[in-house]
């Protein structure tokens, strides 16, 4: 797909037009297009980051990928940098998990295990509304309407006997609306603490980080081999927690480090789009727009109650229901000084029990079983 910019008239001046192909290297490698992905990726990062806006590497990756994408540019994210990313960005935060913070999540698992259904269950709620806005069947609308993850709940819809690439789509609009909206919102709200970015405070040590890169990469293995499909984030940072709980610090992560590893999930992101997509499900799009902002809502509200009923932090709770991926709402309590402990706690356990009750709730409701196996899911 090749990006025309308009021909320009004046008397007696004509423009060419100008393709993305003209930019490429003989062959269209593929490396090339991960070059032009990673360029622009950096670009929109350091642009944010220049304007001062939350989680800028994060999101201006994310829209700086998505928007040459949508221009026909052939900008490509890379899966391996994406991983390697998650690995980085889950010790980080790992890093929160020390002594005293671990005893205090556990006294409040009710509390975490409450915020998980509620989410869940306004996410289910709503899966009627898109079935009728969007005119999809039950299984679509329900599985685009849990937050999950958009390659397995893509899976499960078409096990059940929906579609799968508006699954797919609502999802991604869920996740990246979710990145671009919260913490810009919970910033102008100025939600803010004042809990210190402990994995960029501590003396980072290069031995030590490769020792914690490594016990995170094979942590992040073992779960994939257990068919978790978000092992490689939460088996760094499991492993992350575990040591540092223990009283163990290996190295702190620096900040250039975790600005990279943004980059490139932020990229990953925006490479999800592309105009096919869109035209394929553009009468489906503004009926998940609308459900993915009432979810948006409905999970702030109920942060809100959450925190009104227990006195805990009204930004980490607001972050914590939020229906967004565990990295983002985690790197977006980190950026503001919320207690990172406890989103990431929140968010984790929202996964479990997504990849748990989906399934099972589903075919209690609609008293419908798969014609087959059904995939394992995982956010």
């Amino acid at each position: 797909m090749s990006f025309r910019l308009p021909n320009l008239r004046w008397p007696n001046l004509r423009w060419p037009d100008l393709h993305w192909s003209d930019l490429q290297w003989p062959g269209r490698r593929r490396w090339a297009r991960l070059l032009l992905g990673a360029v622009a990726g950096g670009l929109g990062g350091a642009l944010f980051a220049a304007l001062h806006l939350p989680l800028p590497w994060l999101i201006g990756s994310l829209l700086a990928v998505a928007a040459m994408r949508l221009a026909g540019a052939p900008a490509e994210a890379a899966r391996p940098a994406r991983n390697i990313g998650f690995i980085v960005v889950g010790g980080a935060l790992g890093l929160y998990f020390t002594p005293a913070t671990a005893a205090v999540l556990l006294a409040n698992m009710p509390l975490l295990v409450a915020a998980a259904l509620i989410t869940i269950a306004i996410g289910g709620g709503l899966a009627a509304l898109l079935a009728r806005t969007g005119q999809v069947d039950p299984a679509t609308a329900w599985f685009a309407s849990i937050p999950g993850g958009a390659a397995d709940m893509a899976m499960l819809s078409e096990a059940y006997g929906g579609a799968g690439a508006p699954v797919a789509v609502a999802q991604l609009l869920r996740v990246v609306s979710v990145v671009v909206l919260v913490p810009n919102l919970l910033s102008l709200a100025g939600l803010h603490g004042d809990h210190p970015q402990i994995a960029a405070s501590l003396p980072f040590s290069i031995p030590g980080y490769a020792a914690l890169f490594a016990i995170g990469l094979v942590a992040a293995l073992i779960l994939l081999r257990c068919g978790l499909r978000a092992g490689w984030m939460l088996g760094p940072l499991a492993a992350s927690a575990a040591l540092t709980a223990s009283g163990i610090t290996l190295s702190g992560v620096p900040l250039w480090l975790t600005a990279a590893a943004q980059v490139a999930l932020g990229g990953n992101l925006g490479a999800g789009f592309d105009r096919a997509m869109l035209a394929r499900t553009r009468r489906f799009i503004p009926a998940a727009l609308l459900h993915v902002w009432l979810l948006m809502a409905g999970c702030a509200l109920a942060g809100i109650g959450l925190a009104l009923l227990t006195g805990k932090p009204l930004g980490a709770l607001v972050l914590g229901t939020a229906p967004g991926g565990i990295a983002e709402m985690s790197l977006t309590a980190k950026t503001l000084g919320l207690e990172v402990a406890l989103v990431v706690t929140m968010q984790v356990t929202r996964i479990f029990l997504v990849a748990a009750l989906t399934p099972p709730v589903f075919r209690l409701v609609h008293r419908r079983r798969p014609p087959g196996p059904v995939p394992a899911a995982g956010d």
